[in-house]
């Protein structure tokens, strides 16, 4: 059985005279130049993208059997796709988005954004850690981009984080 509050925005979708759905619920605007903010956060998300990503690819000390290492990083990875689906649909819905993209989509990409920033700060002190008690294993240039990869994701994310909570939207 669908769950009525799942659906609730489908209320939002009146039959037209034409035979076409017209939404009729709430939209929302950005104030401001909303291609530069867009495009400012499309930046953000893959510069973090790449950064998690490519930390992903390097085989660093501690990320094929240490589970400190590597439940940080795969933390990282669900909040990364969480982050791109919904700025995804924020970004192409365009300057006026429907409530019910705007109400769970914004809040999550600053959420997402925040959890980004603690899990990478994480996963980096359990290599670190790692590291001390078992040495490079023989990994240490990988060991060395793997932290500069995540040290970039932390700042990246509290950025996008700071960038999105700021922006003002205006509910028409």
């Amino acid at each position: 059985m669908l769950s009525p509050r799942k659906y609730k925005y489908l209320d939002n979708f009146k039959l037209g005279a034409d035979g076409k759905y017209i939404y009729t619920g709430d939209v929302y605007t950005l104030k401001g130049d909303y291609k530069k903010i867009y495009l400012k956060i499309s930046v953000l998300c893959v510069l973090l993208a790449l950064c998690i990503t490519g930390s992903g690819f390097i085989n660093a000390a501690g990320m094929n059997n240490s589970f400190y290492v590597i439940i940080p990083f795969v933390a990282e990875v669900i909040c990364l796709f969480v982050i791109l689906w919904n700025s995804v649909r924020v970004i192409y819905a365009g300057q006026n988005v429907r409530a019910y993209i705007y109400e769970p989509g914004v809040p999550r990409i600053t959420a997402g954004a925040l959890a980004i920033s603690i899990f990478a700060f994480l996963a980096l002190v359990g290599s670190a850690v790692f590291t001390v008690l078992h040495g490079f294993e023989e990994k240490m240039l990988q060991c060395i981009i793997y932290w500069i990869l995540e040290l970039i994701a932390v700042p990246v994310g509290i950025a996008l984080n700071r960038f999105v909570g700021k922006q003002e939207w205006e509910k028409l």
